[in-house]
């Protein structure tokens, strides 16, 4: 991913953050707010003074007024877990560029700005199930080690979004933010495994990746068009009508996944794999609110 990123982007990316929806409890001190209360410079609330409290943290100016202890409790701020899952089947391994590669791209984008704010990362690689999981990492020192990762992810299997997420649950720790690109080119479904992800106490964000020619297909006439992940073939006779009702079809495919999205409060975002990647992070995402700038 060396080759990819050059400086100045990476130092756009610095100027980035990721947009939370929901305060989510993290594991170590870091930039964001958490639901616990601690010790930072920011006031969130009052309680009791209890037997065995720091003295410091109490509230003398409401003592003088009530001659009653209070205790001022302080937002505590910690890191983010964000969990990239990265669809890598065989109908991501298409389009020019293929889709693979602007996913690779994307989540390795978002890794260095996660690891850069002090936040954790994992990645998962799904296809017909969690083909393959790197534990959270923190640190700049980590980024090579995720990014070689990324970069070494194979196009392999058939797609079962569902089943990929719900193989998450046995590495899931507690809340955080998970990420999900894929094209949504899911027999079996990918609302199952969505809900599963809400049910751990995920922030969801999804990106629809779409190549070129899945959105405005090239073709006319008589073809034999083969699936790309069963190997299946069928004879058929291109037509503008044809054209027009896939089309349609592929709109109410997007809609769905865009309504369900916004039911669960899930970030969602259709993107190009045309599309240049300066303008889908720098650009695109800030403008869905998926990320923010410091």
């Amino acid at each position: 991913m060396d080759n990819v990123f050059d400086q100045q982007f990476l130092a756009s990316l610095e100027r980035l953050s990721l947009q939370a929806r929901k305060i989510i409890a993290g594991k170590h001190s870091g930039e964001r707010r958490s639901p616990n209360r601690g010790s930072s410079v920011e006031f969130a609330d009052f309680r009791n003074y209890s037997s065995g409290d720091d003295f410091r943290h109490i509230d003398w100016n409401a003592y003088a007024r009530s001659e009653r202890l209070f205790l001022k409790l302080f937002m505590e701020e910690q890191d983010l877990l964000l969990t990239i899952f990265i669809d890598l089947s065989q109908s991501m391994d298409w389009g020019e560029p293929t889709k693979a590669r602007v996913a690779k791209q994307i989540a390795a984008a978002f890794a260095y700005l996660a690891l850069a704010s002090f936040d954790r990362v994992a990645i998962a690689c799904c296809s017909d199930n969690l083909r393959a999981y790197l534990p959270p990492l923190r640190g700049r020192a980590a980024l090579k080690r995720v990014w070689d990762f990324i970069a070494g992810l194979p196009c392999e299997g058939n797609t079962d979004l569902s089943k990929s997420l719900q193989d998450f649950g046995r590495y899931a720790r507690g809340g955080g933010m998970s990420l999900v690109i894929s094209d949504f080119m899911t027999p079996s479904g990918y609302e199952e495994g969505l809900k599963y992800l809400q049910y751990l106490k995920q922030d969801v964000i999804i990106m629809q990746l779409l190549a070129p020619d899945e959105i405005t297909p090239p073709l006319n006439g008589d073809l034999r068009l083969v699936d790309s992940e069963s190997g299946d073939a069928r004879e058929v006779t291109i037509t503008p009508l044809v054209l027009k009702a896939y089309q349609r079809k592929l709109q109410e495919h997007s809609e769905g996944i865009r309504n369900f999205c916004y039911q669960r409060n899930f970030g969602y975002l259709q993107l190009s794999a045309s599309e240049p990647l300066e303008d889908i992070i720098l650009r695109s995402l800030p403008s869905a609110g998926i990320l923010g700038r410091r």
